[in-house]
């Protein structure tokens, strides 16, 4: 929760957007991203398969 949000006004927006890329089979694989680097930003764009099952892999923003 960003301190906007829970009334804290002085200390500025303090939270970043998260990118969660995890297994549609939820076989357990999932990798948690906050402000990707340019490597982390290829590799998030290119995972396509979950590298245990092999199945496709979900992205979620927030």
């Amino acid at each position: 929760m960003c301190s906007r949000e829970m009334g804290v006004r002085d200390l500025g927006r303090i939270c970043s957007p998260f990118i969660v890329l995890e297994c549609s089979r939820e076989c357990g694989f999932s990798r948690i991203y906050n402000e990707p680097t340019e490597e982390q930003s290829r590799e998030i764009a290119g995972m396509k398969v979950c590298p245990a099952c092999g199945a496709p892999v979900r992205r979620r923003f927030f």
